[in-house]
């Protein structure tokens, strides 16, 4: 009897170790899933603060490694970041995914490279439009990879034709006025409200691109023009 009693003295006390341990094993997962989800959240904010031109929509992504571990480091071998509405001079709403390598996030943030390839849609194109010329109707805009042209249908009924070409231009990619006809006339478009030059940022508006990168490249595709953004190392101010 006393030896099967302390069989069940002895199990007992096996049930409460593993019941213990398995607690504390949980409570420290728990700890730590609450730790990295706020290193995450502090890298991202970090990198919403340094370039709020890249939207709400932002999502920041830590390549393969722990974040908490870099974060306590000051240091991210690379940093994945999103966006479907990020504003890029004088386009909303723009598609950018960007890759940072050897990110420093001291007292003052550095990135050793950049890169971002950046699509706007013809609907971004139309509200470019709209802002520059405000008082101009948009009845569609179409793309024309071979030409590499964006033809805009403005006007009552879309009678005007006005021909957009990205170029780049100082590190970055500009829309420029490629000219403007109405029922197949040639007319200044000044007649739109807007200058000659092209499709420039809102008034006030940040004229550098995010996170230090330049315009390396800019082609139309079906869907709108796209735009290669590179840059590095450099300093992520406001980080």
């Amino acid at each position: 009897m006393k030896q099967r009693l302390a069989k069940t003295r002895a199990a007992v006390r096996r049930h409460l170790v593993l019941t213990v341990t398995t607690a504390v094993l949980l409570l420290a997962v728990a700890a730590t899933g609450a730790a990295e989800f706020t290193a995450r959240t502090v890298i991202q904010n970090r990198i919403a603060k340094a370039a709020p031109a890249l939207g709400s929509s932002l999502a920041v992504s830590v390549a393969g490694d722990w974040a908490l571990w870099d974060l306590a480091h000051e240091g991210i071998p690379r940093l994945d970041i999103s966006s479907s509405d990020a504003r890029l001079g004088p386009l909303p709403q723009v598609r950018v995914r960007a890759r940072l390598d050897d990110v420093r996030l001291g007292e003052r943030a550095t990135v050793g490279s950049a890169s971002a390839p950046v699509t706007a849609s013809t609907q971004s194109i139309a509200a470019a439009i709209r802002t520059a010329a405000p008082s101009v109707q948009v009845a569609a805009v179409t793309t024309d990879p071979a030409k590499g042209t964006i033809v805009a249908a403005v006007g009552p009924g879309g009678a005007g034709q006005l021909t957009l070409r990205p170029v780049l231009a100082d590190g970055r990619g500009t829309l420029a006025v490629d000219g403007l006809t109405v029922f197949g006339r040639s007319v200044p478009t000044g007649r739109l409200g807007m200058g000659d030059g092209g499709l420039g940022p809102e008034p006030g508006a940040r004229k550098e691109y995010p996170l230090g990168l330049k315009a390396t490249s800019v082609h139309v595709q079906p869907d709108g023009p796209y735009i290669a953004l590179t840059g590095g190392p450099g300093t992520l101010n406001g980080a």
